[in-house]
């Protein structure tokens, strides 16, 4: 059986591709789940999932909750997908699949760290945990990875547009525009591409548009 975590666009764990109910869980379990799926194997110090979880409880009353998340979480996993996969490292706790599994996060910073854009590109799907909102414990990974992921559609587009491959470059553009519309390099490109492919319509929208974006930013 192959499992696979996701944790951009929606939460999911998929067991041989179908997903694992995981409503039954209590709200705590289900997010410290995906708090430590988001670490992707890292470990994370139990203050800091204390501190995430449990801010406004004194400190043996959090840790409290902490020991029946934990066993409430690793008994429901072991018994829907064979394995617990929550382990404890000393003071901390990771995320732990089993061999030949997979999450999206973790394999998208190996993407990233290794410059294979096009991975990177194709395994962002959207945003990191937007269930969990404004968070404190995601937001800055969230605003983190959406940066690499905007950047890594730049460095893509670069590298299609000098192969002379203009729609794939116009494309990963667009999809950098998507994630970040200030970014000036995007512009630049997807601006290029449409010149260099003859599609006056694509460069005068893009003109258009960028220059909107750079009046919103002279009125900040």
């Amino acid at each position: 059986m192959t499992l696979f975590v996701r944790c951009f666009a929606d939460f999911t764990i998929e067991l041989d591709g179908e997903p694992v109910e995981l409503s039954p869980l209590r709200r705590r379990a289900r997010t410290l789940l995906r708090l430590l799926a988001m670490h992707a194997g890292r470990p994370v110090h139990r203050e800091s999932v204390v501190d995430a979880l449990w801010p406004q409880e004194r400190v043996a009353t959090a840790r409290r909750g902490l020991h029946v998340a934990l066993s409430s979480l690793r008994g429901y996993l072991t018994a829907h997908t064979g394995h617990p996969l929550v382990e404890r490292v000393g003071e901390a706790y990771r995320l732990v699949l089993p061999e030949g599994g997979g999450c999206d996060v973790a394999l998208f910073r190996a993407a990233v760290k290794a410059g294979h854009h096009r991975v990177a590109v194709e395994l962002y799907g959207g945003d990191l945990l937007p269930e969990d909102g404004p968070a404190e414990w995601v937001v800055e990974e969230r605003s983190m990875l959406r940066h690499q992921a905007a950047t890594a559609a730049v460095r893509l587009a670069a590298a299609e547009l000098e192969r002379g491959e203009l729609a794939a470059a116009v494309e990963a553009a667009t999809r950098s525009l998507e994630l970040d519309q200030y970014h000036d390099g995007a512009w630049r490109l997807l601006i290029e591409g449409n010149r260099r492919r003859g599609d006056h319509l694509g460069l005068a929208a893009a003109r258009r548009r960028y220059e909107r974006a750079l009046a919103s930013l002279e009125g900040w």
